[in-house]
């Protein structure tokens, strides 16, 4: 799965299961996924190899999902 399939997925996750109906401005949630699976974390979290974590937001009415740790990319690092 590429990065774009997975935005998808916490795109829907964040926006339809972990947000209430009266927000429009100023959510902020780390979100992890394996591809299959979502959870909310922590801005430290450090993702394992198949895991990508996102910071979403809400600001003014608009919606960001950008890729914040790639799982893979942690582990080149170390």
């Amino acid at each position: 799965m590429d990065v774009s399939a997975y935005q998808q997925l916490v795109t829907g996750y964040y926006l339809f299961e972990s947000m209430p109906d009266n927000v429009i401005d100023n959510w902020y949630r780390y979100i992890c996924t394996d591809g299959e699976n979502c959870k909310e974390v922590e801005a430290d979290y450090l993702p394992i190899d198949n895991e990508m974590v996102f910071f979403c937001s809400i600001t003014g009415g608009r919606t960001k999902v950008e890729l914040f740790k790639n799982g893979g990319e942690i582990k080149k690092q170390v």
